[in-house]
């Protein structure tokens, strides 16, 4: 039985098209300049049965707009994009490529973590103006700490190269009490204790109405001059004027981010754009060849084994609910 696919994006990389063609199904794709409002007419109109999901935000209203459609698989981990609230009323589960770019984003991390520690993109940009600046010295990491908020497979990843770099590193989440010894890594008691510990601390936390704004201005007066802020997860874990205003007065050494509350931030809307010692970048931790590849795939797989009704890996749904509820 072959099954009809949407991809809210342009293309699929060969990995997970290739899974999808080899089964027989019916492929369509989302342009660029179609987006959201292309996106939803097609789930209004077409016998979509299942949703690969890039880059565009699929509301309740879009997910009950289509009664063929039984499940939607992320070519990602984040899964902020999506009402799971509406997919889950619905019995549609939304599966995540749990693990497939962990490897990138945490490279990307502590690629982060070295460019503010040793002022790297500054260092850069003078030199191509033709300069030759060597006034501000950077900080060695070895010897420091690592907070890490969150400990799922990214920042498991990110705590391995900086345990081989020298650093001490330490990990809070709610949820690490039940994985029990973690060494050489530390627990933390709570956020506040890791903060309070930490000369650099990486965020690897989802984003949920519970997490917003997790760092705000309590937080942050919890780090000392010489610390590093890393953010790799999502824009909103952050409360962005707390961050700029501690940046401008040089409260915190720098900070990293890879992420922002609105993608990409509209003109002079953002004040961690120009903020002294910040790096920026956009969204691009699980920009390689080797994730991008390996998310297609595992959102292909997951999408084939939720309509063939196979099992599906136990920490790829997001909502398991909705499976009990479709049951």
């Amino acid at each position: 039985m072959s099954f009809h696919i949407l991809v809210t994006a342009p293309r699929l990389e060969p990995a997970g098209l290739r899974l999808l063609e080899e089964a027989g199904c019916q492929v369509d794709f989302v342009s660029l300049e179609g987006g959201r409002a292309e996106l939803e007419r097609k789930l209004a109109t077409l016998p979509v049965q299942g949703v690969i999901s890039r880059f565009l935000p699929i509301s309740g209203a879009a997910i009950a707009s289509c009664p063929t459609l039984r499940v939607i698989s992320r070519a990602a981990v984040g899964y902020d994009l999506i009402d799971v609230a509406g997919a889950t009323a619905r019995g549609i589960p939304v599966l995540t490529a749990v693990g497939a770019n962990a490897q990138s984003v945490a490279e990307y991390s502590l690629g982060l973590i070295l460019a503010v520690a040793r002022n790297i993109p500054r260092h850069n940009a003078a030199t191509q103006a033709g300069g030759w600046e060597r006034s501000r010295l950077g900080l060695e990491l070895h010897g420091r700490r690592l907070g890490l908020v969150g400990y799922g497979r990214i920042a498991q990843g990110l705590a391995r190269m900086a345990l081989a770099i020298g650093m001490k590193v330490s990990a809070y989440s709610p949820n690490l009490a039940r994985r029990g010894d973690i060494s050489p890594v530390t627990a933390a008691p709570s956020l506040h204790a890791l903060l309070a510990q930490s000369d650099v601390v990486s965020l690897h936390a989802p984003m949920s109405a519970g997490n917003r704004h997790m760092i705000g201005a309590a937080e942050l007066a919890l780090l000392g001059p010489e610390a590093i802020l890393v953010n790799t997860g999502r824009g909103g874990l952050i409360d962005e004027a707390a961050l700029a205003e501690v940046l401008r007065e040089g409260r915190i050494y720098g900070a990293g981010l890879d992420v922002l509350s609105t993608e990409p931030p509209p003109p002079g809307s953002n004040p961690l754009v120009g903020a002294p010692n910040t790096v920026l970048s956009p969204h691009m931790g699980a920009g390689t060849t080797v994730a991008r590849s390996a998310t297609a795939e595992a959102a292909a797989m997951h999408v084939l084994a939720a309509l063939r009704g196979d099992k599906l890996p136990d920490d790829a749904c997001v909502n398991p609910q909705a499976l009990q509820r479709a049951g």
